[in-house]
């Protein structure tokens, strides 16, 4: 176990930004839900993104190297300058399939509230594929909070970077991306993650040399 460095709520509200902004628009599903999040392994694949700030601007180096598109170098860039790996991470432990947490108390939050409905495929008796149904409160609670406590629209702007790192992938194809880097595959099961920040560093200042 670690230490837990945020409450159920905040850990709720996480998720309702990540499930709105990361859900697929609906058109006409029966029950009137307007969005669709694929999987729990997804959710926990772009949590991880956003709870670690370093990870994130490491992955958006290697679009930066992919696209030669610099909006992704300031971003990381951004994020290293603004201390985030240091004001901003929560940890997560390693566990068989990647990085994880449970976050049934902060989901039980989210259903209460009529905000998100879960669904999935069942085998056996066991759900072995979750579904995530978003609605219309929820799309319409992220907007208020955003407006009436700007201090929420850093999570805003966050999971709408995450989405767009991970575009259409599922949670399996997200871990795997995840698992390419060697400090994140390498870290024992059951321990927490370490952070990268100072690889992350050595590879912006190498681009700023290369680029002088």
């Amino acid at each position: 176990m670690i230490p837990k460095t945020t409450s159920t709520l905040q850990d709720a509200i996480r998720l309702l930004y990540i499930f709105v902004t990361g859900a697929k628009l609906l058109e006409n599903h029966p029950d009137g839900y307007p969005g669709h999040f694929d999987g729990k392994a997804k959710l926990h694949a772009m949590d991880f993104w956003v709870r670690y700030p370093d990870f994130l601007a490491f992955e958006l180096l290697n679009r930066y190297e992919r696209d030669d598109d610099d909006r992704y170098f300031d971003l990381a860039k951004a994020i290293i300058d603004d201390q985030e790996p240091d004001l901003r991470s929560n940890p997560m432990i390693r566990y068989r399939f990647g990085a994880f947490e449970d976050l049934n108390e902060s989901l039980s939050i989210l259903i209460s509230k009529g905000l998100i409905i879960t669904d999935g495929e069942k085998s056996n008796g066991k759900i072995k594929h979750y579904d995530y149904y978003v609605t219309s409160a929820a799309y319409a609670l992220i907007e208020t909070a955003t407006k009436e406590h700007p201090i929420l629209e850093w999570y805003e702007k966050r999971s709408r970077l995450v989405k767009e790192i991970s575009g259409d992938l599922g949670g399996t194809a997200l871990k795997d991306l995840q698992y390419k880097h060697m400090e994140y595959a390498n870290t024992s099961l059951g321990t927490v993650i370490p952070s990268i920040k100072e690889e992350v560093k050595r590879r912006i200042n190498q681009i700023l040399v290369a680029n002088d």
